[in-house]
């Protein structure tokens, strides 16, 4: 069969619960104990997290959440949050953007947050978004969701099922769009 290391380790598991029946040969137990060590999986939770990202000496995002479970496995880690999630977005130091969503993941190594269920965005150019669902890539400030949104403004309101655009609400693209506008 092979060392276990090269298996992956959900199989390792159903060997262990498989071979716990019998006996197991001391290379067996061997292979097992090296293919588990080899999984580095750790994770730690955090309660009422309020973190701040610096980047060149500027403010860029204030993070709140009322739980945090960081999962480490290997080089992969993803940082569940449960709400309420608030995330502030700053430009130079000044508070460009609001965001509120009932539970969060955050994916350092891909810079992204997927947002979940009453998602809020709100602009300093006071234009606010709404959705079930948003995936924001920090690196590209770009925000999409194929699901539904609604966009208010001081003057009309847009609904449409798929978005993409910035987190400032300045530029994006609607797909399948219904709406209301006064014209003045």
């Amino acid at each position: 069969m092979g060392p276990l290391k090269s298996y992956p380790l959900h199989f390792v598991f159903f060997l262990l619960i498989l071979c716990s029946c019998n006996e197991l040969s001391e290379y067996d137990n061997e292979r097992i104990q090296e293919a588990l060590s080899d999984s580095l999986v750790t994770s730690s939770t955090t309660w009422n997290l309020n973190m701040e990202i610096m980047e060149d000496g500027f403010r860029k995002l204030s993070l709140k959440s009322s739980k945090a479970v960081t999962i480490r496995y290997d080089d992969e880690k993803r940082t569940q949050l449960s709400g309420p999630v608030q995330i502030q977005v700053f430009e130079a130091d000044t508070l460009s953007t609001e965001v509120f969503a009932d539970s969060a993941l955050y994916i350092p190594k891909e810079a992204e947050f997927e947002l979940f269920e009453n998602v809020k965005v709100f602009s300093r150019n006071g234009k606010q978004l709404f959705a079930d669902h948003l995936l924001w890539n920090r690196n590209g400030d770009k925000v999409t969701t194929p699901g539904y949104v609604l966009i208010i403004t001081e003057t009309d309101s847009i609904a449409a099922t798929g978005f993409e655009g910035t987190t400032t609400l300045t530029e994006y693209t609607l797909k399948k769009v219904t709406g209301k506008t006064q014209f003045n």
